[in-house]
């Protein structure tokens, strides 16, 4: 009859808290032995220049090992103890039945087994100090390379991970090796195992990743020296920005190669291992897609921008605008293949999900009629080459130089550097002022005074020789009567410049005009006007008669209204 669970947990606790004392004590009791030996050692002149603080260091170091040591396999106990509840085990059935059978044995074999394991320890334990000696030593030797002056830091955390994992490597293999040597049961033999199969893969991944990282550092930082050879490696500067990504898919491909180790090791052909594989793969496939489209947008840059700056500046202007749009589409094509190819690693036939993708995406277009007009007129508004990138123009009511013109929305940002995002559906009207040609127009208030021939023909020569500096070509000027106003006439300087130069163009017109016109001692423009005064009278006061010469003059009357006739 099983026992309730009840009573199996109080029994097991009774087992777990007399396991936990003896451990308690036979800590206590190797602590005192190797405190004794260690007085006993220093003893010898060999050791005399070892100070009372190095002593000091050497019992604080051993108690902190101990009290860990004690920690961890308190919870290795207490987790037992819980498994064993919940698989229906009893651990004093168990401790006895490990008691009988050591019994039964042959008493030179048992000796012959525990002499055995105990060389195996001792082994360990002079191989992990050997090991981490020259661990030391290596590390203060690779670490005084100039090349490692800028990671010293990392170069520490690596050099103490990697003690961590010869440690971890050498207990481990000891306690499996004292296992073997015990004779102890299959199942405890297969969970000495795993547990030292996890801790060895958890701290030789940790190491790895460590070294990993510093060696993708130490490849990005020589980046710079790379750049003046001819070769592809050249390029690795302008990569720098997938330092973080490569720094990820190298930690999750190691930590899920040495899962799958493990599985692959207690748990071979199941579904925990066949995970494991997939999304090492997986995780390959996306890394591969990533670094595939950005060297792509590397080499198309390289191919179409960098390399184009002796050609026309308008071809220039064109591949900057076409490039970022064969970009996106290039960007798009790789990850969609991606997703399929790992679908495809995962066993999932991507076939019936295109099928529904197209299904979806038709009744998501009759839907979004609007987003599917802006990606039509974005096509458009390319192949017909309205706009480019950084031309100066003006589309519903927002002026300014375009930044970017994608698939669905064109990019402007004006004067003040505040970006508008218009769709392209909305580019109903575009005024374009970096086509061809474009025109500076400055307007001239003369005095009636002058001589308009002479001033045009100033105006003229002044202008021909600011376009002549600006451009370096003789351009096409015109100087005309464009109004007459109150007090002057109005000239209007037009100069045909190249686009964008307008403003420019203006602006210094103006500056040389105004010197011109001092110089020639034109005076500028005064307003006429007229100010006529009239009296009137007024219909509804009485009209004064004419004093007599003789009458006296008296002080005026108040006016009075007249009344109104019965």
């Amino acid at each position: 009859m099983a026992l309730p669970s009840t009573e199996l947990l109080l029994h097991n606790l009774v087992g777990l808290g007399v396991a936990m004392v003896t451990l308690m004590l036979l800590a206590q009791v190797i602590r005192a032995v190797i405190l004794g030996a260690s007085k006993r050692l220093l003893r010898f002149s060999a050791f005399s220049k070892i100070t009372p603080a190095d002593r000091e260091a050497f019992q604080k170091r051993l108690g902190r090992t101990t009290l860990v040591t004690v920690a961890v396999l308190s919870a290795g106990f207490f987790a037992a103890a819980l498994i064993g509840t919940y698989l229906g085990i009893r651990a004093l059935a168990v401790v006895q039945a490990g008691i009988t059978q050591v019994r039964g044995q042959d008493f030179a074999t048992f000796n012959a087994r525990l002499l055995r394991a105990a060389g195996i320890v001792i082994s360990a334990l002079l191989v992990d100090a050997l090991a981490r000696a020259f661990v030391g030593g290596v590390g203060g030797v690779l670490g005084r390379s100039a090349r490692l002056e800028a990671r010293r830091e990392t170069f520490t955390a690596i050099v103490g991970r990697f003690r961590a994992a010869m440690r971890i490597l050498v207990l481990c293999g000891a306690a499996v090796l004292v296992s073997l040597a015990l004779d102890l049961s299959p199942r405890v033999l297969r969970g000495v195992s795993l547990l030292a199969y996890v801790l060895v893969a958890f701290y030789s991944s940790a190491f790895l990743v460590h070294v990993s990282r510093l060696l993708v550092d130490l490849l990005f930082d020589t980046s710079g020296k790379l750049a003046k050879l001819e070769s592809p490696l050249k390029y690795l500067g302008n990569l720098t920005h997938l330092v973080g990504i490569t720094k990820r898919a190298i930690d999750y491909f190691v930590f899920v190669g040495a899962a799958t180790w493990v599985a692959e090791e207690f748990s071979p052909d199941t579904f925990l291992a066949q995970c494991g594989r997939i999304g090492i793969r997986v995780i390959a496939i996306f890394y591969a897609s990533r670094v595939m489209v950005e060297v792509c947008i590397l080499f198309i840059n390289e191919l179409f921008i960098n390399k184009a700056s002796e050609e026309a500046a308008k071809n220039l202007q064109r591949r900057k605008t076409l490039v970022p749009v064969a970009v996106g589409l290039l960007r798009y094509s790789i990850y969609f293949s991606a997703i399929i190819m790992a679908l495809k690693e995962a066993s999932i036939d991507p076939t019936p999900l295109l099928a529904g993708a197209g299904v979806l995406g038709v009744a998501v277009g009759l839907g979004a009629q609007a987003f599917v007009g802006d990606i039509v007129a974005g096509f458009f508004i390319l192949f017909e080459n309205l706009l480019l990138v950084g031309d100066l123009v003006e589309i519903s009511s927002v002026r300014g130089k375009v930044e970017e013109i994608g698939v669905r929305i064109t990019k402007i940002r004006d004067d003040a550097g505040v970006l508008h995002s218009i769709p392209n559906g909305e580019v109903r009207k575009v005024a374009n002022h970096s086509k061809a040609y474009v025109n500076a127009m400055v307007d001239v208030f003369v005095p009636y005074e002058e001589d308009i021939r002479r001033i045009r023909a100033l105006l003229m020569m002044i202008s021909l020789k600011v376009l002549k500096e600006l451009t370096g070509e003789d351009g096409v000027v015109e100087v005309k009567v464009q109004e007459l106003n109150e007090g002057a006439v109005m000239l209007r300087v037009i100069a045909r410049v190249p686009p964008g130069q307008d403003e420019d163009m203006g602006d210094e017109l103006r500056a040389q005009i105004l010197d011109e016109l001092r110089a020639a001692k034109i005076g500028a423009p005064r307003m006429r006007r007229a100010v006529l005064i009239e009296s009137g009278i007024s219909m509804a006061a009485p009209v004064p008669k004419e004093k007599d010469e003789d009458e006296d003059s008296g002080p005026p009357k108040p006016f009075e209204p007249p009344k109104e006739s019965d």
